[in-house]
């Protein structure tokens, strides 16, 4: 019986969506960010430089959530790209 239970959930874990639990949208400020996801705070904040096999590298910071649990749910490894723009950290893509 554990089994079939195990296997239940891991099979409703596969069968979540791949998107990111919080609903992103390019140019969201970092405030923004946390705010939509309920104030959860990255599993790890990356500062680097971004784009370097681009003519024009920049710098980036990245926050990486790692997949976890939820209210109930399966929610999928996501990282926020930011990019700096006049002064402020702004969603540019999300993998």
């Amino acid at each position: 019986m554990k089994r079939l239970l195990l296997l239940g959930v891991a099979v409703a874990a596969c069968s979540q969506p791949s998107r990111p639990a919080v609903p992103l949208r390019a140019g969201m400020t970092e405030q923004q960010v946390v705010e939509a996801s309920n104030n959860r705070v990255p599993d790890r904040v990356i500062v680097r430089i971004c784009g370097n096999e681009t003519a024009a590298p920049f710098p980036c910071k990245i926050y990486v959530y790692e997949g976890a649990w939820r209210e109930g749910r399966y929610h999928p490894k996501v990282s926020v790209v930011f990019e700096e723009v006049r002064g402020r950290w702004l969603v540019s893509q999300w993998l």
